[in-house]
């Protein structure tokens, strides 16, 4: 059995952005209660410069069926990864999960604080993005398993 080798990662903040932020007020009176957000995220890697971003892009939108988004806000949460060249094994990207999660969890609440201050006064600021178990959306994202490196 192969034996895994501890690797002591630190990481920081380097910048959070957002990219852009849209809201469209709606022609007609819609119940917010049945707004549901659309959360789309992608990693981002410089191994050179030590640099991990996770770039997200949320959308809310009135039912699932819906073509088109009310709000939406595209972010970028760039962190420095010390040693991150570390976690590269044959071209590929070893994040630990729980590093992962971390990263993830980070951006994506910064991420709902960000779409929460820009949308004050509008129906987006009544039915703020829930709470999302960042655990759940790693299981199902690109961050699982080794990262492809170009």
């Amino acid at each position: 059995m192969k034996e895994k080798k501890n690797v002591d990662v630190s990481f920081g903040l380097n910048s959070f952005e957002i990219e852009s932020y849209e809201f469209k007020k709606p022609k007609k009176k819609l119940n917010v209660n049945k707004l549901g957000y659309q959360i789309q995220f992608r990693p981002d890697i410089d191994v050179d410069n030590d640099t991990f971003i996770i770039e997200m892009k949320v959308q809310a939108k009135f039912g699932k069926e819906s073509d088109e988004a009310v709000g939406s806000i595209h972010t970028k949460t760039n962190y420095r990864v010390i040693l991150l060249k570390d976690l590269v094994k044959e071209g590929k990207l070893e994040l630990p999960k729980n590093l992962a999660v971390t990263l993830l969890s980070i951006a994506l609440s910064t991420t709902r604080g960000a779409l929460a201050a820009k949308s004050e006064g509008n129906i987006l600021a009544e039915n703020v993005m829930p709470l999302i178990n960042p655990e759940e959306m790693y299981e199902s994202s690109p961050l699982k398993g080794a990262i492809e490196l170009d």
